[in-house]
């Protein structure tokens, strides 16, 4: 897959690397790093914790930290090759008000039943990312949940517009990648796309894509962002990165169509958790690829 150079959407091809360590819960709160940090599952939850399938109305919270929701809305892959971005805990309780969440009999949910305000803020290092119920003061993004192995490994969302209008969300969040992969997928029905956020894809990733394409023949393979793309070995202990990834659509040079694009930033633990459970990233130390990923959504 294709690294991102800053001006520019392509790079040299990078090498593949193995997959990551099985996904398990995340480390405990601690005060300093461990010295090895233990590998940590996908998604949005605090450890203990378990997505929710119910539509709960939780208020939004004040996020600690200079709101950097704009400069990070203006530019999101430029800021996030400065940057670290941190998608855990991204809402207070894995639902929303008025959203729609995926099951495992339903593994799709309408974009225009999954929109959100999307919010930035800086602590302590890194740019933590949040969602709260659309129509809040930030940037208009898709909400992507997640479903665990044990409900079903596939959900997302589908009905995406190839070229969003003005006012229409140009973003698609989901939580963060230790072992999962991202599906972008072509609807020949409508000619919009989905996204698929795909669980454990580590294990048996290609075959079990392959089974659900076989289940639903609209669906075209558009692009995927996966282990073999974002899992290389980083730091004292040669850990595999995770990454944390998010969708955009960018707007074509004069009259050109736009594109969107899979985005994943690379990085790896600094400590278990801070305020609200949510643990603390930096860098990769010795990375021999892009810190930013990046794979172009090819519709023909």
């Amino acid at each position: 897959m294709k690294g991102i150079k800053f001006g520019g959407f392509k790079s040299p091809s990078i090498p593949k690397s193995s997959g990551p360590n099985k996904p398990s819960a995340p480390p405990p709160v601690e005060s300093k790093p461990a010295s090895k940090p233990s590998p940590v599952k996908d998604g949005f939850d605090a450890q203990g914790s378990k997505p929710s399938t119910s539509t709960v109305n939780p208020q939004p919270t004040r996020q600690p930290g200079k709101d950097v929701t704009s400069s990070f809305g203006a530019n999101p892959l430029g800021y996030s090759g400065q940057n670290v971005l941190n998608a855990y805990n991204m809402s207070p309780s894995g639902a929303l008000q008025g959203v729609a969440l995926p099951t495992a009999q339903k593994p799709f949910v309408n974009a225009s039943d999954a929109v959100v305000t999307l919010n930035a803020h800086q602590h302590q290092g890194n740019t933590n990312l949040s969602v709260s119920p659309a129509g809040g003061q930030g940037i208009p993004a898709h909400y992507m949940h997640y479903l665990s192995t044990g409900e079903g490994k596939f959900a997302g969302i589908q009905g995406v517009p190839l070229h969003p209008r003005p006012g229409e969300p140009h973003t698609v969040v989901t939580g963060a990648l230790n072992g999962c992969a991202i599906h972008a997928l072509h609807d020949t029905k409508n000619n919009s796309l989905s996204f698929l956020h795909h669980a454990d894809y580590s294990k048996n990733g290609k075959a079990e894509l392959d089974g659900f394409l076989s289940q639903h023949p609209n669906l075209k393979p558009a692009g995927s962002f996966t282990p073999s793309d974002y899992s290389h070995p980083t730091g004292k202990y040669n850990d595999p990165t995770g990454a944390t990834p998010f969708i955009h659509y960018s707007q074509g040079a004069g009259n050109r169509p736009g594109q969107w694009t899979i985005a994943g930033q690379l990085n790896t633990f600094k400590s278990g958790g801070a305020e609200g459970g949510r643990p603390a990233l930096m860098r990769p130390t010795d990375l021999q690829v892009p810190l930013m990923q990046t794979i172009p959504v090819d519709v023909p």
